[in-house]
């Protein structure tokens, strides 16, 4: 599925926070602007945004063990811009370029296209 940039995104972590599956992973607050994603702070001390439902944790803990490899690298789109969907999550789609580079970036920023009207 593809989808066209609506809204210029500027990319505002250009170090961003990865990690592997089973890596035990600090954690912190959870964003109030995009729910579903958490701080957290890899072993290698990179700090960033990750998705809550890529961590096992026990309750009250603030560590939390991988359960998927994440990079949250986000990409940097021009209006007009058409790009590949690859999933979606909290908000925000993880997408391909054309030359094949992944990044998220907020959902709110992109169409499916222009929408058909009739009169």
């Amino acid at each position: 599925m593809n989808v066209i940039v609506i809204e210029p995104y500027t990319s505002h972590y250009p170090n961003p926070i990865k990690f592997k599956k089973g890596d035990v992973v600090d954690l912190g607050e959870m964003d109030t602007e995009y729910p579903g994603w958490i701080l957290a702070k890899a072993k290698d001390g990179k700090e960033g945004w990750a998705p809550v439902q890529y961590f096992d944790r026990e309750e009250n803990s603030n560590t939390g063990v991988a359960n998927m490899d994440y990079n949250a690298f986000e990409l940097s789109t021009t209006m007009g811009q058409k790009l590949k969907v690859i999933r979606e999550l909290n908000e925000w789609y993880l997408l391909e370029t054309s030359e094949g580079q992944l990044g998220w970036v907020p959902t709110k920023t992109v169409n499916f296209g222009a929408k058909k009207t009739t009169i």
